[in-house]
């Protein structure tokens, strides 16, 4: 989707209705910009992204996480960090 709008005087864009729509994007909500190099991503703000993460981690993740925690003497002697 390809959309065209004016900065305006005041150093602002406006999100055209089409876009809004898509991103599902209404007064007060916020929005993120993310530059890379000359390109602009523009993406809705989620505040419940993490409320249900347990969907997208594996159900081993807890206890994966937990090992990891307290093996890091270990872990860091493998790296070499420490003796």
């Amino acid at each position: 989707m390809l959309e065209d709008t004016i900065v305006t005087r005041g150093n602002q864009i406006t999100l055209t209705k089409k876009i809004r729509e898509k991103l599902h994007i209404k007064e007060g909500d916020r929005v993120i910009l993310n530059l890379h190099g000359s390109l602009l991503m523009v993406s809705k703000r989620d505040s419940k992204v993490f409320d249900n993460f347990e969907e997208f981690l594996p159900e081993s993740f807890l206890t994966v996480l937990k090992k990891l925690r307290s093996d890091e003497k270990e872990r860091l002697k493998r790296l070499g960090i420490i003796e």
